[in-house]
């Protein structure tokens, strides 16, 4: 069910949406903020970074970060999450549970609860989030507020309470108290100096941040490797929020490698650093992503996808086009999609494997009747199958492939039918072009071992449309071929083969150079996707009360609920000469 995977990756994979939310956890939910002041005397405001100290693993930043945080609460996505299945979910979690004590514990040392309320009071306008120690909740928080409202802050009420020391000629306020339960002992610091606030889970990144604000000649987090290479790709900041990454650190931490969610970092070890930038407008979200190559040697190799992209139709389905794709890449993909579609095998990589501590039997009296002498029947192996494809790609090396996946209507399927079918395609480019007849015979020689005895009863039809000649096979597997030139497409069905020829006939042929290309569309998509989840599930009643919500129908559902406006989802991948990947993804919403 590769398929299902395709289509839920997208809200796995919406930092955007998350980074807003994310921005306003950092700072109200965890424990140990210290706050500090100050004043810069230029008449343009200093890149905050530079007031941070070096080994941060991750930095948020914004030039208006109240305006963000009150365009998330007042939103409707912010209400449908928080009264949703996905968040009673997570407010069950471990993760949350833990936010939950830090929370806690700061409104004990500070005095004050971290509540919506004091998140609005100490958000200000340039704003920045160095994040140190993930395990620890160990961060450095710095705004920029209009003139006189910082010594409005409501830590100040309290500062009675607090220890007195000095940076320079700043005085900030210290204090910190030990859990009797945890044992973790939580440290609030803050101070008033000017228009400026700073939030520290730890007095020595306070003292070393105002410090830094009046002799600044000492070691920044601007000043970092890995945060300035990622800023100098990425060029001046000119989005409403960016977050920059030092994920060479961040992927060694076990606290990261247990709390998140895509499971993917060995992808992530290629890469040293990462920065994102988010871009709003009111029809869409825009997120420019820099990558940083842990081995700037390796390149991978972009090419013109767009022969592949115009065979995508509007606005329906699952896509994704890559660049000079190995014959194992394209093999991999005709199986999953076409040749032997089947859910995908699930290994837990935490779990040893059972050992086998049973004692082999030699025989029994069942056996008696088995021949001895004769050999055994071998069915075919799949390698022995694939090897005319093989070949044959071996021989055309196309540099470009897409495949394609959209959910069938009721419409589609018979009367009985329970679970819809999925429609499926993969379209191929390749420069030397195609034989129909070879072509044929490779995927006759694939199947035959599914269906049939020595490829009997395997026949391909021609049939003949305005556009030419395509071709369908017989017998109990359905699907339909087209060459048109260098371009190969093989669907699931005639019906997803015409929609595929349509598009392309009244496609632009605008080039589109780039290593990845994919996108997908929760308009068309989301109906038949929330009805399979009701089906996986049996949900027909709603979960009792305090019980977890079903998975699919709970947990996935209600995050497709959330992000209900979503129209379209697009995602572009490029690689620079100077070995930087360049991603872009965008989001269209509803108005």
């Amino acid at each position: 069910m590769n398929w299902i995977s395709l289509r839920t990756s997208i809200w796995n994979q919406n930092w955007m949406r998350r980074r807003l939310l994310l921005a306003s956890l950092l700072v109200a939910g965890v424990a140990g903020a210290g706050i500090a002041i100050f004043e810069v005397e230029t008449a343009s405001p200093a890149p905050l970074a530079s007031f941070a100290p070096s080994g941060a693993l991750l930095a948020i930043e914004s030039p208006d970060f109240s305006a963000l945080l009150k365009a998330w609460t007042g939103s409707a996505e912010e209400q449908r999450w928080l009264a949703g299945d996905n968040y009673a979910a997570f407010s069950r979690s471990r993760l949350f549970g833990r936010l939950g004590q830090a929370q806690s514990e700061f409104a004990t040392t500070a005095g004050l609860p971290p509540d919506a309320q004091f998140l609005q009071a100490i958000a200000g306008q340039q704003s920045l989030l160095a994040w140190y120690d993930i395990g620890n909740l160990q961060f450095l928080y710095i705004t920029r507020m209009p003139s006189g409202n910082a010594a409005n802050s409501p830590l100040l009420a309290l500062r009675d309470k607090f220890e007195q020391r000095k940076a320079g000629d700043t005085t900030f306020y210290v204090r910190s108290q030990t859990d009797g339960d945890s044992g973790q002992t939580r440290t609030v610091a803050f101070a008033v100096r000017g228009d400026y606030l700073l939030l520290a889970t730890r007095e020595d990144l306070l003292a070393s941040a105002l410090d830094l604000m009046q002799h600044p000649a000492g070691r920044t987090l601007a000043g970092d490797a890995w945060y300035s290479a990622a800023a100098a790709a990425a060029g001046k900041p000119t989005s409403d929020l960016r977050m920059t990454l030092n994920l060479a650190q961040i992927v060694r931490s076990p606290y990261f490698r247990s709390y998140w969610i895509q499971k993917n970092v060995t992808d992530l070890k290629q890469y040293t650093a990462a920065l994102t930038d988010l871009y709003r407008t009111p029809e869409n979200l825009r997120d420019e992503r820099v990558l940083l190559a842990a081995n700037p040697d390796v390149k991978p190799a972009a090419a013109d996808l767009s022969p592949v992209l115009n065979y995508v139709p509007q606005d329906s389905g699952v896509y994704r086009a890559i660049s000079q794709p190995s014959t194992e890449e394209v093999l991999a993909q005709l199986e999953d999609y076409l040749l032997s579609p089947a859910p995908a095998a699930y290994r837990d990589t935490r779990s040893a494997p059972q050992a086998d501590l049973s004692t082999p039997v030699a025989g029994d009296d069942a056996t008696f009747e088995e021949r001895i002498d004769e050999p055994l029947l071998v069915a075919p192996t799949t390698d022995a199958a694939l090897a005319s494809l093989r070949s044959l790609l071996n021989a055309a090396q196309p540099s470009a492939m897409l495949t394609y996946a959209t959910a069938a209507t009721a419409s589609d399927a018979s009367a009985d039918s329970v679970l819809y079918p999925v429609r499926s395609a993969v379209a191929l480019y390749a420069a030397s072009g195609w034989n129909p007849a070879a072509v044929q015979q490779a995927l006759t020689a694939a199947l035959s071992p599914q269906l049939s005895i020595g490829g009997a009863g395997i026949t391909w039809a021609e049939r003949k449309d305005s556009g030419g000649s395509w071709y369908e096979l017989s017998g109990l597997r359905g699907m339909a071929l087209a060459l048109r030139g260098q371009i190969c497409v093989l669907a699931s069905d005639p019906t997803t083969l015409a929609q595929m020829l349509s598009a392309a006939s009244t496609s632009s042929k605008t080039p589109r150079v780039a290593t990845i290309v994919a996108g997908f569309s929760p308009r068309t998509e989301r109906a038949e996707f929330l009805r399979l989840t009701r089906l996986l599930d049996h949900s027909g009643q709603p979960s009792p009360p305090g019980s977890p919500p079903p998975f699919f129908s709970g947990n996935l559902t209600s995050l497709s609920d959330t992000f209900q406006d979503l129209d379209a989802e697009t995602f572009t991948q490029t690689t620079t000469p100077d070995h930087v990947t360049h991603q872009t993804v965008l989001y269209h919403w509803r108005k």
